[in-house]
């Protein structure tokens, strides 16, 4: 039986699996030391937050947290790059938020 053949796939996997844990530390080295990658991660995901805010509030309204709804506070970014600290019940009020979220009642609620 001619075990050379086999000798050679085992040595192409382990240098394939060596050189991309090269390459991924290079990658990473390089990225601690120049931050392009994490300028360019910054620059694609904005710097406004809320449509995140509008979709948890939402979310709290849909399984009834009416505690978090109405007490706990976000910090809510805008496009302009001011940042407020408010509950979705204050929220949804805003002018920024044009009636995008959904009321949840916050009477009895005692924050």
């Amino acid at each position: 039986m001619n075990k050379r053949g086999l000798e050679m796939a085992v040595t192409t996997v382990i240098m394939i699996i060596l050189s991309i844990a090269v390459l991924t530390i290079l990658i990473v080295f390089v990225n601690s030391q120049t931050g392009f990658l994490s300028r360019w991660f910054e620059t694609q995901e904005g710097k406004s937050n809320v449509d995140l805010v509008v979709s948890t509030c939402n979310n709290l309204v849909a399984t009834e947290s009416a505690y978090s709804y109405c007490c706990e506070e976000k910090d809510i970014v805008l496009a302009n790059g001011s940042v407020l600290r408010q509950s979705c019940d204050v929220a949804r009020g805003e002018s920024w938020s044009s009636g995008r979220i959904d009321e949840l009642s916050c009477s009895g609620i005692e924050c």
